[in-house]
């Protein structure tokens, strides 16, 4: 006979596996500190590529206003500026990402938790009969 409980909570479960399960499991493999760790990294290095295209993109723009000025700027205070400018976007940025994989890991951590408490309800179930 087919207890409709436990094909139900086999139904929801697999539900979950085929779509948070992936990326779930795939970030459940990590400590916490590696995978925030690992995030901050990899968007400190998009941080800085991002930063390095704008930098372009404004000499590019103004071209001519940098060689008009190129004999009276300061080259110490115009590297100061940009050294300050880069890094102000990259710790904001990282700070910025530290909070957002931070959340998605603990959402991740309730989920598996509801997940595996799933698991043993329908071990139980098995057990049971």
């Amino acid at each position: 006979m087919v207890d409709e409980e436990r094909v139900i909570l086999m139904t929801r479960m697999a539900a979950f596996a085929t779509r948070e399960g992936r990326k779930d499991s795939k970030i459940n493999e990590y400590f916490r500190s590696d995978y925030v760790g690992f995030e901050v990294v990899k968007s400190a290095i998009s941080a800085t590529i991002a930063f390095g295209v704008l930098f372009v993109v404004y000499l590019i723009s103004d071209f001519e206003g940098l060689i008009g000025d190129f004999y009276n700027a300061s080259f110490l205070d115009l590297g100061k500026t940009v050294l300050f400018f880069y890094l102000v976007t990259v710790v904001g940025y990282c700070f910025i990402s530290y909070i957002v994989f931070s959340h998605r890991y603990a959402r991740m951590r309730k989920r598996m938790k509801k997940y595996y408490k799933g698991l043993r309800k329908l071990r139980k179930m098995y057990e049971r009969d």
